[in-house]
């Protein structure tokens, strides 16, 4: 009997178990349904404004949108003021019968036929050296003579003869310049292969018809026949040199396999628009604005001159973005397309660069490859630093700048060279202290009244220099 009352004692602790248990679920089921409830009737969480850093939100399209109609609206505003205040200016037969009126006597035109010509001393220059040891040498200084009244002669004739516009003075230096970085290139390469190459002369290689018997020694992957040195030291691949849209020499050019002819025309098309355009833009836009202020940059007012600058901003920006796309897109593409010359790499979207190091690199592709070939790499190899290597590749480009627009205009102001050469501290600057929309931002700035702006007004103090009125495209070209 008491074994069983000990049973029926321990059962009673166990249902007290059982009792709480079942009260502690139908509690927390009770607590879960007031969470929810609580859930179902709260509406606000912990969350940043979408305007706000931290927000994480980036999608702004719509303002984007809005901006582009604003932009819009502001430059059909402005171009109906325009138009009720100076009336239609625009008028192309006016051009056209200031080039015809003297269309014989044209000093630009013969300096370029004549610098054409002085380029095909290069060739022979190269050939000599290929002959004998004795021939390196005088050959050497033979081509940096030759390089030297390449770049200088031209501009002795341009500052000394004054019959010559300036905008026909501007495109006979840049030709010469353009020849000047070809024929360093050109010289360079063949200096490159002739010091791997065995020390014998191109008449005796040319007798090894049994080991070479073209000038075609191997194929590339594509099958097509390679030339090899020193069999590229003809006539014909030296004229495909100079004609080709390229500064840097090499001894095979990646070819396309045909002409597309609508290519041809649109890129013909687009290159006679978009000249008119820039010509109407000037007429109508620009020479009204100069017009009105007769007096050298240096004598307007502070004041004054921010106005000034900001009037001449905005068309000046649109003339500089047309003409890149005519000559970088336009034409290198209409003459790539006619020699059928592969690489199109022209340029690449420095729009969308927050660096400057990176838009100097990607707006003119030919000349930043000239460059990173001929004086950036072998600076390095020479144990300069990155820095001073940079430094130096924008202390020559400041002088091209500088020596394109002061000679032609006779203008020694060195604004260009010190805007150019100012893009070295700048580009830390923005390196270290801001990047991405911010470094974009200061970009566009940059372009805006940077280095373009500048050659604008170059101009501008030409044109107050020289008349105080009469229409100014009259005075360029």
């Amino acid at each position: 009997m008491s074994h069983i009352k000990r049973k029926r004692k321990s059962s009673v602790p166990s249902c007290s178990k059982m009792s709480v248990s079942v009260e502690l679920e139908k509690t927390v089921a009770e607590q879960q349904t007031t969470m929810d409830d609580l859930e179902i009737l709260s509406c606000h969480v912990l969350t940043e404004s979408l305007l706000t850093s931290g927000s994480g939100f980036s999608n702004y399209q719509g303002i984007f949108n809005l901006s582009v109609v604003l932009l819009v609206l502001i430059h059909i505003q402005m171009c109906l003021e325009n138009f009720t205040k100076y009336g239609l200016l625009v008028d192309p037969r006016q051009i056209v019968s200031y080039l015809l009126q003297d269309r014989y006597n044209c000093p630009a035109l013969y300096l370029n036929v004549g610098m054409i010509l002085f380029v095909f001393p290069a060739l022979y220059l190269e050939n000599l050296k290929t002959k004998s040891y004795s021939a390196e040498t005088l050959g050497s200084v033979l081509q940096y003579i030759h390089l030297a009244l390449l770049i200088a002669a031209p501009g002795c004739v341009v500052y000394c003869v004054k019959s010559i516009s300036p905008v026909g003075s501007v495109l006979t230096l840049l030709l010469s310049v353009i020849f000047f970085l070809k024929l360093y290139s050109f010289y360079e390469v063949n200096r490159w292969y002739r010091s791997k190459h065995p020390r014998t002369s191109q008449g005796a290689l040319k007798k090894l018809g049994t080991d070479l018997p073209s000038r075609h020694s191997k194929m590339n992957d594509r099958g097509l026949k390679q030339i090899m040195y020193p069999w590229n030291l003809t006539i014909q691949d030296f004229c495909y040199f100079i004609m080709a849209p390229t500064l840097c020499y090499q001894l095979n050019f990646p070819r396309s396999k045909w002409i597309r002819k609508r290519f041809i025309f649109w890129r013909l098309f687009e290159m006679v628009f978009l000249a008119q355009l820039v010509l109407g833009l000037i007429q109508q836009w620009i020479a009204p604005i100069i017009q009105k202020s007769l007096k050298p940059i240096n004598e307007i007012e502070f004041s004054l001159l921010m106005e000034y600058i900001l009037k001449l901003a905005v068309p000046n920006q649109f003339v500089w973005l047309i003409l890149f796309y005519w000559f970088f897109h336009c034409f290198l593409n209409l003459i790539a397309e006619l020699l059928c010359f592969g690489d199109r790499e022209f340029y690449l979207d420095w729009w969308n660069t927050n660096n400057l190091l990176n838009f100097w690199s990607d707006w003119n592709r030919p000349l930043h490859t000239w460059f990173i070939r001929h004086v950036y790499t072998p600076l390095l190899l020479h144990g300069f630093e990155k820095l001073q290597a940079q430094t130096v590749v924008f202390l020559i480009s400041a002088i091209i700048y500088e020596y394109l627009i002061s000679v032609p205009l006779q203008m020694f102001q060195f604004w260009i060279f010190t805007t150019v050469l100012a893009q070295v501290p700048l580009f830390w600057l923005m390196e270290k202290v801001c990047g991405g929309s911010y470094g974009n931002v200061i970009l566009w700035g940059n372009a805006v009244l940077g280095t373009p702006l500048v050659v604008f007004l170059y101009f501008h103090d030409y044109y107050v220099e020289q008349i105080r009125s009469g229409p100014s495209w009259g005075l360029f070209f």
